[in-house]
């Protein structure tokens, strides 16, 4: 079958090339342990950690936008007592990670999140919140912030 063939190599070099660029697919990090709900959406250079892929969970309808970072090790500790230190980070449902981001090991966030672009997530952020910051913190509810958008928007 054509069809099937030129999808098949345009997935190959698809991989080919994000492999060069020091990323690896989705489905081979889930083949690795990584857990992922329906509807993902991994943008242009997300990184999820490969080497303790099998750490991460990842909900339902979650997108993660371009260049954000989820870590679930810290090296910081192999030079001086030997060995990495490593933890889970779990995302639940309905959440955005914005561009940029940075999710440290041992972190979960909730469900109905949004996590501004930029942020430095490095301790737990609960359902229903909006994090910004550097490091991140809750600054809101996600009612609040949408109750926002929309009344700014006129939607």
């Amino acid at each position: 079958n054509p069809k099937f063939r030129k999808k098949m190599i345009v997935k190959f070099l698809r991989n080919a090339l994000n492999r060069l660029r020091g990323e690896v697919s989705t489905e081979w990090l889930a083949a690795r342990g990584m857990k992922v709900g329906k509807n993902f959406a991994r943008q242009t250079g997300v990184i999820l950690d490969p080497h303790h892929c099998e750490l991460i969970t990842i909900g339902d309808d979650v997108t993660i936008a371009p260049r954000a970072y989820i870590l679930c090790h810290d090296a910081s500790t192999q030079i001086f007592l030997g060995r990495t230190k490593t933890a889970p980070v779990t995302i639940g449902d309905r959440v955005f990670i914005g561009a940029g981001a940075m999710i440290m090991p041992g972190v979960t966030i909730g469900s109905d999140v949004v996590i501004g672009a930029g942020s430095l997530v490095t301790k737990s952020i609960p359902s229903n919140s909006l994090a910004v910051g550097h490091p991140a913190r809750v600054v809101g509810t996600l009612d609040q912030y949408l109750k926002k958008c929309k009344e700014q928007n006129n939607w």
